[in-house]
């Protein structure tokens, strides 16, 4: 919104462009003027872990802890009277000297003094603009070495007489090193999955020169008998089988090039849009020549072997038109077919029990997952054709007595061209099975990017307000932006804390009523097959639980014990698995008395005094998974700290304050948490984090750890409490800390706790009991990675823990809504204006949550692309065979036709024949080929899976989606019927061509 002005009118102005982000924060629009606005320069920067930085360091300067584990040294410059000219959509950031919530304003509306201070603190960039015409693009071992040359020749020179030195920032080559990892991956993954292609262009170009040669076997046993040398024969062939193999590779060549864009522009199966990226397709020359050797030198080396074959026969034989067969090895075929086969049952056991399938074992799982589709799909081929061919013996034994064929069902046992009508079957096969792992798993791809979507959204629409409002408010504001006749409807998704019989506490989501109107369900979510029935389910009285809740309190679902203890089945009352636990809700009341003297400070006020207290500042920074055993974190203020994971052992955290702290699978054994305050929240209406939950307190000192105890959560929920010390002076291993935290708190917030009657806390517990359905997997909009350890309830049993005035008059941040009539640019401009609302924090909606998905996430950048070109590729393969292969099989059945002709089969009766011998040999093969693909995307769908896991995890995403797979029938369809038009016009146009012929000159074989 807004625009940049011209120079003049931005520095009389003092104009200023913000970020979405800021300006939402600033509660700023266009046209607003700004009484000062402060932004910082970094100056100087340590690890936490390392002690962070002193005040003496950093004079003059505000010293701040990120969430990355660092703390900064930052200097403020503060620009007042600023008029806001225009607001911004933040892009993602691609430039490290230009963040990605830049504030562009005019350098002449800073004050020299400022001006000086950027200078002084290196924060003047001098950008140069990479020549790109002079990158290198033969490889990105290339670039990246030129990219590095630049680097020393620009660090090394000496550019003015005061010495200033430039350090040169590279931003392409880093881009460059990991794009070199990640597209291994790619490229790995993406010729893997060509070469089925590969082998079925192979395949038709082998079986295409074999027909094509057996038509010059008697031309070239004729020329013998006339006195023709056999060198000059054999050079004639290879001479026109090299013409025709090169025109044909260099217009494949061509192709392939012209199709590279349109691969890469692909946005799902069969879906294109522009990437707006400019691609110059090439092919290095090791490639061009392996792909040139690969068609036309097996042509020439197929073409030479056949002919040497037909000169070394016998005259006689030669003019035959028919020749011997060699035996196929139908043993080696079965094995190969059997093989690939067990692959896929156990797959489709996999897919359907959720547990091991046949084996368990993981190299025998890798090893059938990689080949076991390539020996099913070729040996399913050349055994399934030989199946195909017993068509003509099929259609006789169902329609032989019929008046269709009872004329001509003696005819019906093939003829001297079955081995070639047997090659066209298996083409059949071939082809169509690469169509239907093209077709099924590219659809699959496209309902993965949906579903991935849909999960990180949640609806079409996710809005963060900036205070807690109510389902009307959240409305109210979209229709205060978006026009006041939108239809929207919304909800949200509140969470709370439930207590066990065992005393443990669990994070609790709840699905409202009416979410199934509003969320984006899919069936891998919640438990059963139909969300619809899953969510009548928990609607009341019942909950799911995620695999590590089940491991904790015992019920099935866990997959800890193997495949019977796992699955996504929806547990009915009766089920031997459901059982009815009871679970506690406790209401916290907290009052505070004031005296006469003018009453207390609050808890956060006191908390706040004692922050002052604490040597060091470490609140909100990320540092999970990190080593920080043996660190003295004593007496620093560590609240709202993710330390989920960390290494702590023997760590000192004495007096250390943790408010929200997330120490959830942490390793404390050890730790000196000695008169530390822990409280998960400031208030009960707070999201709590999972506190200790998961974490190793073995041997740690918890004496004296103060616990204002708001959510339920308590030490109970701790996996390991051997050798501690409770925090009241016992030891675990005696009484398991049962007493929970200390009651005597701190000095510093005492008073509010010590003074008689200052402080009323009631905890009121409400207890249901409730029956286990199942496992759930994720809630649309809701971070996965609470979810494995929490439980889902409906609305009917939250509102019978929290009351129905409660519920009533509940609040959210969070609301997510469902805008039927809004979609694509509509929806992402509407979500731009939503979020630059001073009332929202941040928001986001489905359209681009799905675009960002369908080219970077799912099956990644142009894999759905090289799918669709398999599925064309093989339709055209497929059609063009079958009326290629048959024009050339019935040319050579034309003096067969001819004799039945010559003895008075009529010309009805020879197409009914040639039709119907043809035709059901066709049609099985069709029938076996769609069934071979769906079984060859049911073994390649582990394949996927794994690589489609890797791509989404690289992609950011948070939520994995099953690959379930789908199958297009339609599409399918449609190329079975053209295929099967196709083989109706070959024999048609061929049929009739023979019939037309002259018999006499036929039967000579003129």
């Amino acid at each position: 919104m807004g625009e940049w002005p011209n120079a003049s009118t931005a520095v009389n102005q003092r104009s200023i462009m913000l970020p979405a982000s800021v300006a939402s924060d600033a509660r700023a629009e266009v046209g607003d003027t700004l009484e000062s606005l402060t932004f910082a320069m970094v100056v100087d920067r340590n690890l936490a872990v390392e002690g962070g930085i002193a005040e003496a360091d950093c004079q003059g300067g505000d010293i701040k802890p990120s969430e990355n584990g660092m703390v900064y040294c930052r200097m403020l410059v503060t620009v007042n009277n600023l008029t806001v000219a225009g607001v911004y959509e933040e892009a993602p950031l691609a430039n490290p000297t230009i963040p990605a919530n830049a504030l562009i304003l005019h350098l002449d509306v800073l004050e020299e003094a400022q001006r000086q201070a950027l200078m002084n603190n290196d924060h003047v960039y001098l950008a140069v603009a990479v020549d790109r015409a002079a990158l290198p693009t033969s490889s990105t071992a290339d670039a990246a070495e030129w990219l590095d040359d630049v680097q020393r020749r620009v660090g090394q020179g000496n550019y003015t007489d005061a010495g200033i030195s430039l350090v040169y920032i590279d931003i392409i080559g880093g881009t460059i090193s990991f794009l070199n990892i990640f597209l291994g991956l790619i490229q790995t993954f993406d010729y893997i999955i060509m070469v089925p292609i590969v082998i079925l262009s192979l395949s038709v170009l082998v079986y295409g020169l074999v027909l094509s040669l057996e038509q010059r076997r008697r031309e070239i046993s004729i020329h013998r008998v006339i006195g023709a040398d056999a060198d000059r024969l054999q050079r004639m062939v290879l001479v026109e089988l090299g013409v025709m193999s090169l025109v044909a590779w260099l217009a494949g060549y061509v192709l392939a090039l012209a199709a590279v864009p349109g691969v890469l522009s692909a946005v799902g199966f069969m879906a294109f849009e522009p990437s707006g990226v400019n691609v110059n397709p090439a092919l290095g020359l090791a490639s061009t020549i392996v792909t040139a050797l690969a068609t036309i030198g097996l042509a020439l080396l197929f073409g030479r072997s056949r002919s040497r074959r037909f000169l070394e026969m016998e005259i006689e034989e030669g003019v035959r038109r028919t020749s011997e067969a060699a035996k196929p090895k139908t043993w080696l075929h079965a094995l190969c077919f059997g093989v690939g086969g067990i692959g896929t049952l156990d797959t489709w056991l996999e897919l359907q029990t959720g547990g091991d399938g046949l084996y368990s074992n993981f190299f025998l799982e890798g090893l059938l997952g990689i080949f076991g589709p390539f020996l099913l799909w070729i040996g399913g081929a050349l055994l399934l054709g030989r199946l195909g061919a017993l068509g003509p013996q099929l259609m006789q034994l169902l329609l032989g007595r019929t008046p269709l064929l009872k004329d001509v069902r003696r005819g019906l046992k093939g003829s001297g061209s079955t081995e070639s009508v047997n090659r066209l079957a298996v083409i059949m096969l071939l082809t169509l099975s690469i169509v239907t792992l093209a077709a099924v798993q590219g659809y699959t791809g496209t309902l993965v990017d949906e579903r991935t979507a849909d999960a990180q959204v949640g609806g079409d629409l996710q809005v963060n307000f900036e205070t807690p409002v109510n389902m009307s408010t959240s409305i109210e504001v979209l229709r205060d932006v978006g026009g006041q006749d939108l239809a929207v409807s919304a909800t949200t998704t509140p969470s709370l804390f439930l207590r066990s019989s065992d005393g443990d506490a669990y994070q609790t989501w709840i699905v409202m009523n009416g979410s199934e109107d509003v969320l984006r369900w899919g069936e891998q979510s919640l438990p059963g097959d139909d969300v619809g029935t899953s969510l009548g389910v928990l609607a009341n009285g019942t909950f799911s639980v995620g695999e590590d809740a089940a491991f904790s309190l015992d019920l099935w679902g866990s997959g800890r014990d193997g495949r019977s203890d796992r699955g996504d089945d929806l547990l009915e009352a009766g089920d031997d698995r459901s059982e009815v636990r009871r679970f506690t809700y406790e209401e916290v009341n907290i009052t505070v008395n004031t005296d006469d003297a003018g009453g207390l400070p609050d808890l956060n006020v006191l908390l706040e005094a004692y922050r002052v207290t604490l040597a060091l500042d470490l609140s909100y920074v990320d540092l999970s998974d990190s080593d920080l055993s043996e660190r003295d974190f004593g007496v620093t203020d560590l609240s709202r700290t993710n330390l989920s994971g960390a290494d702590l052992t023997g760590a000192n955290l004495s007096g250390a304050l943790m408010i929200g702290t997330d120490l959830s699978g942490a390793d404390l054994s050890g730790a000196d948490l000695s008169g530390a305050v822990w409280a998960p929240v400031l208030s009960p209406f707070e999201t709590p984090t999972p506190g200790f939950t998961g974490a190793n307190l073995s041997g740690a000192d918890l004496t004296g750890l103060f616990g204002l105890d708001l959510t339920g959560m308590d030490l109970n929920t701790t996996a390991d409490l051997t050798g501690a010390i409770c925090p009241d002076g016992v030891l675990a291993d005696e009484s398991g800390c049962a007493n929970g935290f200390s009651q005597i708190p701190p000095p510093a917030i005492a008073p509010l706790f010590i003074t008689p009657g200052a402080v009323n806390i009631t905890v009121i517990p409400h207890d249901l009991d409730l029956r286990y359905v199942g496992t759930h997997e994720f809630i649309p909009g809701v971070p996965a990675a609470t979810l494995p350890s929490s439980l889902i309830i409906g609305e009917g049993t939250w509102r019978g823990f929290i009351g129905d005035d409660v519920a009533d008059n509940h609040t959210a941040t969070t609301w997510t809504f469902a805008l039927p009539d809004v979609d694509g640019d509509d929806l992402k401009g509407l979500r731009a204006s939503i979020e630059a609302d001073a009332r929202v924090g941040s928001a986001s909606d489905w359209t681009t949550a799905h675009e960002a998905v369908e080219r970077n996430g799912g099956l990644i950048f142009g894999t759905q692309g090289l799918l669709s070109l398999q599925f064309v590729v093989a339709s055209l393969a497929a059609v063009a065979s079958s009326f290629v292969f048959l024009s050339l099989v019935l040319n050579q059945r034309q003096k067969e036709l001819a004799i039945l002709q010559a003895i008075g089969a009529a010309p009805g009766q020879i197409i009914r024949l040639v039709l119907f011998e043809i035709l059901s040999i066709v049609l099985m093969s069709m029938v076996l080929g769609v069934g071979l693909g769906i079984g060859l995307a049911l073994s390649f769908n582990g394949f996927f899976e794994v690589f489609g896991f890797i791509f989404q995890i690289f992609g950011g995403s948070s939520t994995t989606i099953t690959r379930t797979l789908v199958y297009p029938w339609g599409s399918l369809a449609l190329v079975s019927a053209s295929v099967f038009g196709a083989v109706v016009l070959a024999l048609l146009v061929t049929t009739r061509r023979t019939l037309a012929a002259d018999l006499a000159s036929v039967l000579k074989g003129e």
